[in-house]
Formats: structure tokens, sequence, C-alpha cells
């Protein structure tokens, strides 16, 4: 064994090290090193200090990006659908560097040079300004992206994830862009009703993993892009839709597929007298959107509570916007105050012009806030399970609260239709790599959620040491839930030194 001991020279003390072992039962020095005096050791040990150079850099996200891509392969689903015949970066090398960017620090494509500087990714690529960007996004055309995300939806369908219940729906980005074919004045669900906005829909699985994805302009109703959502869903799935595409033209695209819906109660008055008892389910038939469906209605108590506390605060805040346009004395404040009311769907409650709460009508609408009915061609499901699935719907639009809260797609640094919707491509791919790398975690973590596997990959570094021309590397981890995901997504093998 090893240990310090000192020795005297004179008036001088100075530090060794010793080895013993026993040689015939005998404890017994075998070696001896001198250190040299406490000064010569506190010299040796910063000077050894001040030849390392220390780097660290933000990694979490890029790795986490290069490990999934060898699941995903985007880079050569881009590359060969996209020509690239220069020495430069591919077209999926782009692809990739976005992607890494909006899942680490989101920025505008000017942005993304400088967050370069403190990431990973600037070891793997060159430095892109925003002028590369914008030339080779140029190059992606319509046909392209259709090509790209095809086989991004083909490949996702191969890596054994269940898409036997898709959940489909459809969320908006208001932009301070000029108007535009993208950029249209619509129902905005921000309510910034003065701006406009771009619109996008998710065909999305349980585990949050978008199998289809598109942008579109603002002004178009969501219920006119379910043709074209329903053609990518595999014919064996269940489709769960939301009331937006409730027509009798979208039912009649279902016909030989199996879907659960939700019909508007107030535009079914009949069905609400079934409900005798809270908390309750009962069943019928009803000729809806022009066919005969099996009709679930139920009431929940704990439903009707939140529906209540979320109308009256609505009603609150209508009512006082409605009560200030009135107050403007303006010569249109009627007409704009019933399109106010009209687009809240308040106009039969709040009475103009001075603006009357209709009580009767107030009745009537707390009495179906309890309620739903859902309408389906599925007769071999349990009632409860059906409604549990419908339920379910939220996992799609907990994809559209991850995209707007953490900035993947938002906000829009372009003006041109063509990029807008390259820029939502990346965006939705960005995303999707997201939902991968969730999935990954989620099965070792169980409380993890969308947004804390995106917290957990800004809690990873990667630090060099350099000693002249040797250099070390390792990873750095902030949190106990980095460190899992660093083992989980085996991160280490991605870094070298």
């Amino acid at each position: 064994m090893a240990y310090f001991a000192y020795k005297r020279s004179g008036k001088n003390r100075y530090l060794v090290i010793r080895w013993k072992k026993r040689i015939n039962g005998v404890p017994t020095i075998v070696k001896e090193v001198s250190v040299g005096t406490a000064d010569d050791l506190a010299k040796t040990i910063a000077n050894d200090l001040d030849e390392i150079e220390i780097t660290a850099y933000s990694g979490g996200s890029t790795l986490c990006v290069l490990r999934m891509e060898h699941e995903v392969g985007i880079r050569s689903i881009v590359n060969n659908i996209i020509s690239h015949h220069d020495t430069g970066m591919s077209p999926g090398d782009y692809f990739l560097l976005f992607i890494m960017n909006r899942l680490s620090d989101p920025e505008s494509k000017s942005g993304i040079e400088r967050w370069m500087q403190r990431d990973y990714a600037s070891t793997l690529y060159p430095k892109k300004g925003s002028q590369d960007f914008w030339n080779f996004m140029d190059r992606i055309t319509d046909d392209l992206m259709d090509r790209i995300m095809k086989a991004v939806r083909e490949k996702i369908l191969t890596m054994g994830y269940d898409f036997s219940r898709i959940f489909v729906d459809a969320s908006n980005m208001y932009t301070f862009m000029e108007e535009n074919d993208m950029a249209r004045k619509g129902h905005n669900k921000a309510h910034r009703y003065d701006l406009n906005q771009i619109s996008y829909y998710i065909a999305s699985n349980y585990d949050y993993i978008p199998l289809f994805w598109n942008s579109y302009a603002g002004n178009i109703h969501d219920s006119k892009t379910f043709p074209e959502m329903i053609k990518q869903v595999p014919q064996d799935s269940v489709i769960i839709f939301d009331r937006g595409y409730n027509s009798r033209e979208n039912v009649e695209l279902l016909h030989g597929r199996k879907y659960i819906g939700s019909l508007v109660m107030s535009d079914h008055s009949d069905l609400a007298d079934l409900i005798t008892d809270n908390d309750s389910v009962t069943e019928t038939e009803k000729f809806v959107y022009g066919r005969k469906h099996r009709i679930i209605v139920y009431h929940r108590s704990e439903l009707q509570r939140k529906r209540i506390m979320s109308f009256m605060k609505v009603l609150k805040r209508v009512y006082r916007k409605a009560e200030k346009i009135m107050d403007s004395g303006d010569s249109d404040a009627m007409d704009r105050a019933r399109m106010y009311l009209e687009s809240h769907n308040l106009n039969e409650t709040i009475l103009l012009p001075d603006l009357t709460i209709d009580h009767e009508r107030m009745r009537e609408r707390m009495k179906l806030l309890g309620m739903n009915a859902l309408f389906t061609d599925i007769m071999d499901m349990r009632a409860d399970d059906i409604i549990d699935l419908y339920r379910k719907r939220n996992r799609v639009e907990h994809c559209f609260r991850t995209i707007n809260t953490m900035d993947i797609a938002f906000p829009v640094y372009h003006w041109t239709p063509q990029k807008i919707r390259v820029h939502m491509l990346m965006s939705m791919i960005a995303y999707l790599f997201l939902a991968l790398i969730y999935n990954e975690m989620h099965r070792s973590v169980d409380e993890i959620s969308l947004q804390s596997t995106a917290e957990a990959m800004k809690d990873i570094m990667v630090v060099y040491a350099a000693r002249g021309k040797t250099v070390r590397s390792r990873l750095d981890f902030k949190s106990e839930t980095g460190k899992i995901m660093g083992r989980v997504m085996k991160l280490d093998d991605l870094v070298a030194g």
C-alpha cells in the first residue's frame, strides 16, 4: 500500500511517497519516491493547472438528436430526395442542424450561427449564417416537401410504435407578417384576431408521435383539411377527431373505417333528456351526418364544474370587452360588438344593445356543460372504453402545447409562403425527434414529460480539457435526469476522447 511520509534534510522537511508490503510477515518499505517540499508540490500543481485549457459546450440536444438520427435516418431521407452535388453541407445536414437548434435554444436563421458558438454542434458542422439557410430552403419545392413527409411517415411506421389509434386535430399560431398565401386572418387560438395566422394539423398516436402533419393558410377552416389527413392514416387505425371536423362530407370519407367523434350538445338538445342522473352513461342510435350511428351520452360532475368555471371566466372577459366597444360611441360599435359576441358564441346569451344577460339561455347552457355525446360506428367496444379513448384526444393537444410553449415552430421569421412551409416542415420533424427521445426516456423514467425531456437535454454539457496536443472530453450532467438520459441514450459513445 502507498502512503505519505515526511523526511528531513538539514533544516528542510520534504514529502515522500512510500510503498509497503509484508515480507515474511514483516511490514517492509519496498519503494520510496521524493515529492519535494510543500512549496515544490504547490508549484507543480499550479503549473499543471495553468497548462490545462477547459472548454464547455451545451450538448444534450445535439447528442440526443444524433442518437435518434441513427433510428430515423432523416439525413439519408432528405439527401435521397434533394440532390446534393458539392462537398459542403448536404441538405440532410441542414435539417439536422435546424432540429438540433429547435430542441436546444430556438433561434432565427440569422441566430443559429451565434447558437453554434456555444453548442457541441459547432464541432460537427461549419458555422452557417442566415443566407446559407435561405439558399438551402429555396431549393425545397412543394413536391419535395411532400416526398420527405411521406418517406418520414413510412419510416415511423416501421419503428414498432402503436398506430392503432390516431388522434387528429389542428392549431394555429399568430404572426406579425403581412398577409400572404399562408398568413391569413382566422379564428386564432390565442385570440389575436388582429393578426394574421398560420394553421397546421397533426395526426398523432397515443405516445405523442406525429404520424403525419402539414401547414396551411390561416383562413382555411380545419374541416377542409380532413380529406388530406385521412389519406395518410393507416386503414385499420381508429380515428378520433374533434367537433371541428364534423360534417357530412368528412364522415362519408370515413366509410369502412373505425372512428369516434363528438356531437355539439346544443345542436342535439334531445340527447340531454336521456341523462337523468349525474355521472351516468346511456346509449341510443341516431341518424347524424348522413348515416345511423351508435350514440353514447354521458355526464361528468367534475367535467361540469371545470367547464362552468371556464365558461364564467370567458363570459366575464367577453362582457367587459363588448361593454367597452359599445361605450366607444363609434358609429359601427353595434356591428363590432355583435361580431365579437358571435365569435365567442355568446350573441344569444349577452343581448344587445343594453348587454343584458338572458338567464334562461344561461341555465340551458349550464345544464349541457357537464354532458358529452359521442358518435361512432364501433359496435364491439364497451361504452366506457370508447369514452376513455375519446378523452385521450388531449394527447394531440399536448403535442400542440409543447410545440407552442417551447417555440419549436414559433415565431416564424420568413415572409414568403414557400419558406414558411419549409420552416414548418423542419419544425414538425424537430418535434418528432423530441417525441421519439421522450419515448426512449419514458421507458426508464415514468414521470417524465415532453417538456421535462427537453429540459433534461439542456442539463448535459460536453467538456473538453486540452494540455498541449492532448485533448480529453467527457460529459457533465447538471441533474439526475440528465445523467439518466446520458445512460439511456448512450451519449458517451458519441463523444470521442
